[in-house]
């Protein structure tokens, strides 16, 4: 079981800034050309970028250093911590069970309530999660809940961030701005000698294309990938894997076809109907056994503060 403390820093609502100093972290990665990027065509050097970025080679460290780096500034961004130490510690209660199925071990796990009405959560690398106030007002079920913190542990425990940014299509969302700060930034770091590229001008670099990416969605074979990580989790937990579909139900009600909002949860691409197709086609194949009920620490709390609605709009 995790640390309380460690999982549950921002229940005490007194964020520490955890990304500010990140000049001495360990290196993304290794590239033996990089005098390729030294010369005075920048045209050239920006069209390398995903190059740069798809051969990185993320270690457990550079993840953590990432969501380290992002996570202060992410909430901030989403609307900031919702201000109730009793919620967050009640978020805190009814994850712990659901980050304890995890392998990854070494990450420095967190999750936050967020102050957003909108129905979203997040994951970034390194062990870090959001979820938004709107999220638990229309979550009727523990299994609900359940379902979606698993979803995002499932994009930290299988480094779906980093293979992300690896991605030609996460270059093509950053700016040219960015791409400059990105080929610079490496091409004046010497080969074999590359610790610190994780540093504030390099995270700057990538923050609005990362923080898309975990607002919007991940590409469609990583949803896939992180759906199908639910079965396991309820499992392990002593769900029944037959309610695993169920907070995907409660979004095509939500959000009908033809809505424009797109979130990490819900998107066209992949749609949500062939998301629900595909998790039940998992819940039928996995043959793992049911482990006893662990309870649902925290929920009555949360909806006691967020009671279900009945009426479903757009945030």
């Amino acid at each position: 079981m995790h640390d309380r403390a460690q999982i549950g820093r921002r229940g005490l609502l007194a964020g520490v800034a955890a990304g500010a100093a990140l000049g001495a972290g360990p290196a993304l990665a290794q590239f033996p050309n990089l005098g390729s990027l030294g010369g005075g065509d920048l045209g050239k050097l920006v069209g390398q970028v995903s190059d740069v970025l798809s051969n990185m080679n993320f270690t457990e460290a550079d993840e953590i250093a990432l969501g380290q780096g992002y996570y202060d500034r992410f909430i901030d961004q989403s609307g900031g911590l919702y201000n109730s130490r009793s919620d967050q510690d009640a978020l805190v209660d009814f994850a712990q069970p659901v980050i304890a199925t995890t392998r990854r071990n070494g990450l420095p796990w967190e999750i936050a309530l967020i102050d957003n009405d909108t129905v979203n959560a997040w994951a970034l690398p390194g062990g870090k999660i959001g979820i938004y106030k709107g999220l638990i007002r229309y979550v009727a079920t523990p299994e609900e809940l359940a379902a979606v913190i698993s979803h995002e542990v499932a994009h930290a425990e299988l480094s779906h961030g980093a293979a992300q940014i690896k991605n030609k299509k996460f270059t093509q969302g950053m700016s040219n701005i960015a791409k400059q700060r990105v080929v610079e930034r490496v091409s004046r770091s010497k080969a074999g000698a590359l610790g610190g590229l994780v540093t504030n001008e390099l995270l700057t670099a990538l923050e609005g294309p990362i923080f898309d990416m975990i607002t919007s969605g991940y590409s469609q074979d990583l949803e896939y990938a992180a759906d199908n990580h639910i079965v396991g989790v309820f499992h392990a937990m002593g769900y029944d894997t037959g309610r695993a579909t169920d907070f995907y139900n409660t979004m095509l009600r939500l959000m009908p076809p033809g809505a424009k909002a797109t979130t990490s949860l819900y998107a066209t691409h992949p749609g949500t109907r062939d998301r629900i197709k595909r998790l039940q086609l998992a819940i039928a194949k996995d043959k793992s056994p049911i482990a006893a009920n662990v309870g649902h620490a925290g929920w009555a709390g949360l909806k006691s503060s967020f009671p279900t609605r009945t009426r479903f709009r757009l945030a």
